[in-house]
């Protein structure tokens, strides 16, 4: 595991290259509240590093010595993780197999909140995609760009409900931001849609 220093703390970082030489897009995966052990969201990091994506683990719960995150701590703790996100793609854009040219975010849940939001704030970001996510209000009222962005939801999500993602398609669509919506039937979507992986090369937008 790699590391880069973020508010004086170390981040660590599971890099999944291609095995090939050259340049390629990075991706960064963000993981959710429950933390970097989910296991979903690294069980195909190696899959994405196939399509020929540098992908980068990013575990800013590192930040502030998360475990998991409750409501509470996503309130108090947000600001810090974005930063410390931003600090991450510091770290991307140097990497030497990356073109800092093409950095995209994939962020689950909590994770999509949070690439969602800094992909309105840092256009060194070229594309985001998130899972069952959307962004907060004081966020979508300030935000006037975006990149291309591909939202996945659950229709019936009961933790996230299909509205949070419906705002941030209105944001896309006034902004005239290049984006899609896919809306499953399903309430959890996560393992269905890692499982078609290949909906992420279908869909790349970088």
């Amino acid at each position: 595991m790699l590391s880069y220093k973020s508010q004086d703390k170390n981040i660590g970082v599971v890099v999944y290259e291609p095995q090939r030489s050259g340049t390629f897009p990075a991706l960064l995966v963000i993981h959710g509240s429950s933390g970097p052990v989910s296991s979903f969201v690294g069980a195909y990091a190696q899959q994405l590093a196939n399509l020929a994506y540098v992908v980068f683990f990013v575990r800013y719960f590192d930040a502030t010595g998360t475990i998991w995150a409750s409501i509470s701590g996503i309130r108090t703790d947000f600001i810090t993780w974005l930063v410390t996100l931003a600090d991450a793609v510091t770290f991307v854009e140097r990497h030497p197999k990356v073109d800092p040219r093409r950095i995209g975010m994939l962020g689950v849940s909590l994770g999509g909140y949070l690439s969602l939001s800094l992909a309105s704030k840092d256009r060194r970001i070229t594309a985001v995609a998130s899972l069952m996510a959307g962004m907060p209000p004081e966020i979508v009222a300030e935000t006037t760009y975006m990149p291309p962005t591909l939202l996945l939801h659950g229709e019936a999500d009961a933790t996230v409900p299909i509205s949070e993602a419906l705002v941030v398609e209105s944001l896309l669509k006034r902004l005239g931001t290049k984006h899609e919506l896919k809306i499953y039937p399903d309430r959890d979507i996560a393992s269905r849609v890692w499982r078609k992986w290949t909906l992420l090369r279908e869909h790349c937008v970088f």
